[in-house]
């Protein structure tokens, strides 16, 4: 054998022996909530996948989910890890002994809440002008801040969504539930705080077209809203989850600053210690929503 060649060979098997010792790379997944769609979720969440790979040696692959199909797919360990609406936190937490890592931070702090929108002009202002009318929300019993929240302030109030409404029903994606609103398709509708905000800073609406219903001022949050509020959403190992990366995810979730790419993709601040899940608590028992349904 030629010596050229014989290099070679030895070069390639060296190469094939260091590729071998080396660790193989996994790859770890986060199952992302969706309520405004997967194409918008992908091009929030991505840079934070990014920079969580950087962070922690492995590939982070962003996965994103409807509301019913996130806590579906942590059930069926489909993802390692789950950043989830508190509904779904406290099913995750309770059901599925998923650990809770970190809860979201926004320029708007560690909470949000629920916003019952109206048409301006259509004289719905308060929760009594409710009755009789056509309201849409997210998913029933599974969207946080597009449903619970609304349906129990309404509650409070002794309004029966599912019985008081001439017609109420679901929606696939919130911004289509605000366009709904201003084509008069529907009268009112249950977002999220911060939604019309964004829908506003997108060109899609002008907040002076819409009415809120019990509109909530006083408390030092600085989004459009109805409801009390309650905790954002938060990041989750699940159970199976090695504990070794869920430390790791953790910290590289503290850590992200606001001035980080991934943060500034998401239109957040960051991450803080897990808070409190007593009000959210709260409000499922008296709706018996899951897993407080029996």
């Amino acid at each position: 054998m030629h010596t050229s060649k014989k290099a070679l060979l030895i070069g390639g098997l060296m190469a094939s022996l260091m590729a071998a010792s080396l660790p193989a790379q996994a790859t770890v997944t986060i199952g992302v909530l969706a309520p405004r769609g997967e194409l918008i979720a992908m091009k929030q969440w991505s840079a934070f996948g990014k920079y969580l790979s950087s962070q922690i040696g492995d590939t982070v692959e962003i996965k994103p989910y409807g509301p019913r199909d996130l806590v579906t797919a942590a059930a069926d360990n489909q993802v390692d890890f789950t950043l989830a609406n508190p509904t779904q936190a406290i099913i995750l937490q309770d059901v599925h002994q998923a650990t809770p890592l970190a809860t979201l931070n926004k320029k708007s702090g560690s909470q949000f809440a629920g916003v019952i929108v109206a048409k301006k002009g259509s004289g719905i202002t308060k929760a009594e002008d409710l009755k009789g009318k056509k309201v849409m929300s997210l998913k029933f019993r599974a969207a946080a801040g597009a449903y619970t929240f609304q349906t129990y302030h309404l509650m409070q109030k002794g309004i029966d969504p599912h019985k008081d409404f001439a017609s109420f029903k679901e929606g696939k994606k919130q911004d289509d539930l605000v366009l709904a609103v201003k084509a008069g398709v529907i009268d009112a509708a249950f977002v999220r705080s911060g939604l019309l905000e964004n829908m506003a800073k997108e060109g899609k609406i002008k907040l002076e077209d819409f009415e809120i219903v019990d509109q909530r001022t006083g408390d030092g949050f600085p989004h459009l809203h109805s409801t009390d509020l309650y905790p954002e959403w938060y990041l989750f190992s699940l159970q199976n989850t090695d504990a070794g990366v869920a430390g790791k995810i953790k910290t590289a979730s503290i850590n992200l600053k606001a001035g980080d790419d991934a943060a500034k993709d998401a239109n957040i601040e960051g991450f803080v210690e897990p808070v409190s899940l007593d009000g959210m608590k709260a409000a499922l028992k008296a709706l018996k929503i899951k897993p407080y349904d029996k």
